[in-house]
């Protein structure tokens, strides 16, 4: 789907809302630099999900299985050099992750300069959908701009804390013969893990691990937790790709 070579930051996220709006059915699973925390096994606490090394091996591993998941539909998001430290970090999540280039794009596509764009451009997308949301217990779905058929909520550290919600969410498509819908995960880790479990389980929904680019939307104020929510110095970084 991306293209491997002469990759834009823009065009990458053109290319989501195309698929979006030709209603064709796909995962999108992000890895920023929290959870590149975790794949490389290192302790991380960022007040809204956490890692101990000794006591979350199972957690983590549901991680990097859906790091490493491969198949026709999938795609991931990695962190880019310029926001990861360096080529280091990214090219070992190309390395690591095991997929083809062409199904890898910016864990970042959403936020930066490119959020502006996926406001005015992806959102209205989601009204095209019946809408299954995962977000924080706190969220106040009523302020999306999109009407939303389903909210499971989550508290913090879901991907630990919360995990039996990937079955409940299974059930819940089985019972109600739920096919053709969009889910969005607003969800740290566990949005990786629903992500991949989802689509290997039932391909006929489209999964987005939307990140924090619902935040205030969902929460209000308190959701401006992040510098491109504040309408900060991000909002003109065009993120890089690397080699």
């Amino acid at each position: 789907m991306f293209k491997a070579d002469n990759r834009k930051f823009r065009n990458d996220l053109d290319m989501i809302i195309e698929k979006l709006r030709n209603k064709e059915t796909f995962a999108f699973s992000k890895y920023a630099d929290g959870e590149l925390s975790i794949l490389a096994n290192k302790a991380i606490n960022n007040g809204e999900f956490w890692f101990n090394p000794d006591t979350d091996q199972a957690s983590r591993e549901n991680l990097i299985k859906s790091f490493r998941f491969n198949s026709e539909g999938y795609y991931l998001g990695i962190a880019c050099p310029c926001c990861i430290g360096g080529f280091p970090a990214h090219n070992w999540m190309k390395k690591n992750s095991g997929q083809d280039e062409e199904r890898m794009t910016w864990a970042n596509i959403f936020v930066n300069n490119n959020h502006p764009h996926y406001v005015e451009n992806m959102i209205p997308e989601y009204k095209k959908y019946e809408v299954v949301v995962v977000s924080n217990s706190s969220s106040n779905i009523d302020g999306l701009p999109f009407d939303v058929k389903k909210h499971f909520s989550i508290g913090k550290n879901a991907w630990t804390n919360d995990y039996d919600l990937v079955e409940k969410i299974k059930n819940y498509i089985d019972e109600n013969d739920i096919n053709r819908h969009l889910f969005l995960f607003c969800a740290g880790p566990f949005g990786n893990i629903l992500a991949h479990q989802l689509f290997e389980y039932n391909s006929q929904n489209t999964y987005i691990d939307v990140g924090s680019t619902l935040n205030v939307m969902l929460l209000g104020e308190a959701g401006k937790n992040r510098s491109y929510l504040r309408g900060g110095a991000s909002l003109n970084k065009i993120c890089s790709w690397g080699s």
